[in-house]
């Protein structure tokens, strides 16, 4: 006597209209995914360019309250942070004057608050006199797009072609703040009470982050 054998119906394969259900779920997250990285990568990149600043900025304060010293000026200059929004391309950017994407560490071995670029940059630099100590470049498409100082309490925006250096004096932990114009080789010193910069992610103006230094040396990031 013959036996005869149905097929399970959990043995069956997948339909045609099952595997479309199938790829269309998989594309649906799969764009999903790559639009969720892009924003990942984006907000990755602001939120590292803005540690940098404000690491930059914790480096100079920590090297003037530690008295370190710096070449031909000993161990009595202090050390402070060089930022601009020049819009100068960090690959033809060989002068360490700064821009929107980049800024500069340096020793203020003359000992005037301010930052004085002598055309050469690194360690061995300051025991010629040089005041350069690290230059920092961007080099994703984000940049530091305005530079704001609160003065007697109104904020004012630095223009293309100004400067602000964040100096630090031992054994003070609190910043000096020293703006100068593109028209003046004078610090205005008077009053500022905090210097906010901007960082912004060029495909998308939505992307900020902002970094505050203020006057009692708190730095902040948001």
């Amino acid at each position: 006597m013959f036996k005869i054998f149905t097929k399970n119906k959990y043995e069956r394969g997948m339909t045609i209209v099952e595997l479309l259900v199938v790829i269309g779920i998989f594309t649906i997250i799969s764009v999903i995914i790559i639009f969720d990285y892009g924003k990942f990568r984006s907000t990755s990149s602001l939120q590292n360019l803005a540690d940098d600043v404000a690491l930059s900025v914790r480096k100079a304060q920590s090297f003037a309250i530690g008295v370190r010293g710096a070449g031909s000026g000993g161990f009595s200059p202090g050390y402070g942070v060089h930022f601009s929004i020049e819009n100068i391309d960090p690959s033809e950017l060989t002068t360490y004057s700064g821009s929107n994407r980049s800024f500069v560490l340096f020793a203020n071995i003359d000992n005037d608050i301010s930052y004085d670029n002598n055309g050469s940059c690194g360690i061995t630099s300051l025991i010629e006199g040089n005041e350069c100590i690290e230059e920092l470049k961007v080099m994703s498409t984000d940049r530091i797009s305005s530079i704001i100082y609160s003065q007697g309490g109104s904020d004012y925006e630095i223009r293309e072609g100004d400067v602000i250096d964040i100096f630090f004096l031992r054994p003070n932990p609190e910043p000096t703040f020293c703006y100068k114009t593109e028209s003046s080789s004078t610090c205005d010193v008077e009053n500022i009470s905090y210097v906010k910069i901007e960082i912004k992610y060029d495909a998308n103006p939505d992307y900020i982050k902002t970094v505050t230094i203020y006057n009692n040396g708190q730095i902040s990031v948001t």
